[in-house]
């Protein structure tokens, strides 16, 4: 999937999230319609079984509606061609997992992933981080999933450099900061505003969970000269997120 296919997607979702209907979206989008609405379709159905107790006839109908929408888009690809097969591809397998996150748990799945930036399921993976974001509706959730998510950046920071990728680093560093920004907006870490129980939470998640790795990239940025500057920036950002849930604010940069 292109970069900017994917962005769209994105927008779609948020888009979603604020009340606009799909018709509504995909008149944003009238060249990439044909092939938001299958994925735009997918999302709602599991957002809206995702809140439903997750008894046998449910499963089986959600499962019914997937595999509607595994058809729809094979039909669509047949009609489009080969050119967009790969493309049709990633739905299908964005399909997949949403359907799984639905069937078998969204933690499960996510936490079975353990694909790297360049690799095929990468994007994937990334996704249903977004899907599992977009179904969290608290601002606590979102916090505690963008610590989560943080740390996965860290870690895959520590992969990449490890099997000599340093191309990938910069771009991980900036989805690892951008999450521990989201984690200072929604837990109130701003001027003026209390940071309350649930940043008390989230803090306890980063200094647990992503603390480890943070040292890890610290001798990291001491061994790779040439990776120094974004490695301290990763370990900067860290340090101001815990401040700013700490003293409740500090500015989000």
């Amino acid at each position: 999937m292109s970069k900017g296919f994917e962005k769209i997607l994105d927008e779609c979702l948020e888009r979603l999230t604020q009340g606009e209907s799909i018709e509504e979206c995909l008149a944003h989008y009238p060249e990439q319609a044909a092939e938001l609405e299958p994925l735009l379709r997918i999302a709602i159905a599991a957002k809206e079984a995702s809140s439903l107790e997750p008894r046998p006839e449910l499963k089986a109908a959600a499962r019914h509606r997937f595999q509607a929408a595994i058809s729809d888009i094979e039909r669509k690809r047949e009609r489009r061609g080969v050119a967009l097969r790969w493309r049709w591809r990633w739905a299908l397998a964005i399909t997949a997992v949403l359907l799984l996150i639905l069937v078998a748990g969204g933690t499960t799945v996510a936490a079975s992933s353990d694909s790297l930036p360049g690799e095929t399921l990468y994007p994937v993976k990334t996704t249903v981080e977004k899907v599992r974001l977009w179904f969290t509706t608290t601002d606590t959730g979102k916090a505690k999933l963008h610590a989560q998510f943080a740390n996965r950046r860290a870690q895959e920071i520590i992969r990449i450099i490890e099997k000599d990728k340093p191309d990938k680093v910069p771009k991980l560093v900036e989805r690892l900061v951008n999450h521990l920004d989201e984690i200072k907006l929604l837990v109130g870490a701003k001027p003026g505003t209390p940071v309350g129980e649930g940043g008390a939470k989230v803090k306890q998640l980063l200094l647990r969970n992503l603390a480890p790795n943070m040292l890890v990239l610290r001798d990291l940025a001491l061994e790779r000269p040439a990776l120094r500057s974004a490695l301290e920036m990763a370990r900067q950002a860290y340090a101001d997120t815990l401040q700013a849930i700490e003293e409740g604010g500090a500015e989000v940069q």
